[in-house]
């Protein structure tokens, strides 16, 4: 198996944002657009990278994230959408193939439904579509979502003194290896004054002030007009099985692959995650 290295380039929006990227240059192969999970960054696909030599692999930093310029909006769901949409056009891509994973899943399953013309297939790693909510929820989201802001603006980091004391507190938040976790904190963190600091958005942390209805999450759904292949963890989260059983029918097509691991599987068990994406995209 060769190894095609990811190169670090950024392309730049007509809002004047600028959008880090992870590339490994084999154009003329099937493009396969990357996107990463919440505080995360698309270091995390960079223990799949060498076994997906048979595309055209770009992993995009999402606003906030990584290298890619902070937003000066807050972080609302549809407005990933746009973010994806001004990428793409800002890069002048055809058709390609979109992989997600957690929040990447999420916001791909989405723009599939908004923009299916774009799409030539969608693959979903530990997410099922846009997260939903029951009508009556909403003041209390509302509400928590407000106050949750407050605390965000007042909230102050002092740092790590080291990048192990980083990645030791990145594992605390989430069912993440020690490996994994260095990957991504190496691209997420910067030094200043003798200290390691997050270069991600602190307002990535903000709840969400709303979320669709389960009938508008399926009806994005509904709109997907390219195959999907949907790929959980073993130990992932348990709440995508029920999950699977809601959505599952409104995919126009749809498969499902379990892979061992736990909700970060495609960087601790790359290999077997290619095997699957490779059979489904049809890449020998």
């Amino acid at each position: 198996m060769s190894q095609a290295p990811l190169q670090a380039r950024s392309l730049t929006l007509a809002d004047g944002r600028r959008i880090a990227l992870l590339d490994n240059g084999r154009r003329g192969k099937p493009l396969l657009i990357a996107l990463h999970g919440w505080l995360d960054n698309a270091a995390s696909f960079l223990p799949l990278a060498p076994h997906l030599d048979g595309f055209h692999l770009i992993c995009v930093d999402l606003p906030g994230h990584g290298h890619s310029d902070h937003k000066v909006t807050p972080y609302v769901f549809v407005d990933w959408l746009d973010d994806l949409h001004q990428i793409a056009q800002a890069a002048g891509w055809p058709p390609f193939i979109l992989l997600g994973h957690s929040l990447g899943a999420l916001i791909a399953c989405a723009y599939a439904g908004v923009f299916p013309e774009q799409v030539s297939r969608l693959i979903l790693l530990e997410g099922l579509g846009p997260l939903s909510q029951p009508d009556e929820s909403v003041p209390d989201q509302l509400r928590r979502a407000i106050l949750n802001r407050s605390r965000t603006r007042e909230r102050a980091s002092a740092g790590f003194a080291s990048l192990d004391e980083a990645v030791a507190a990145r594992c605390k938040v989430a069912d993440i290896s020690l490996d994994a976790a260095r990957l991504i904190c190496e691209q997420q963190l910067v030094v200043r004054e003798r200290r390691w600091h997050w270069r991600s958005d602190p307002r990535l942390r903000d709840l969400s002030p709303l979320r669709m209805s389960e009938g508008q999450a399926q009806a994005l759904i509904r709109a997907i007009l390219c195959p999907v292949l949907f790929i959980r963890g073993e130990q992932g989260f348990a709440s995508l099985q029920v999950q699977w059983q809601q959505r599952s029918g409104a995919f126009r097509q749809i498969e499902m692959a379990v892979v061992a691991g736990n909700h970060h599987f495609h960087m601790d068990n790359s290999a077997q995650t290619a095997v699957c994406i490779e059979n489904f995209c049809q890449i020998r």
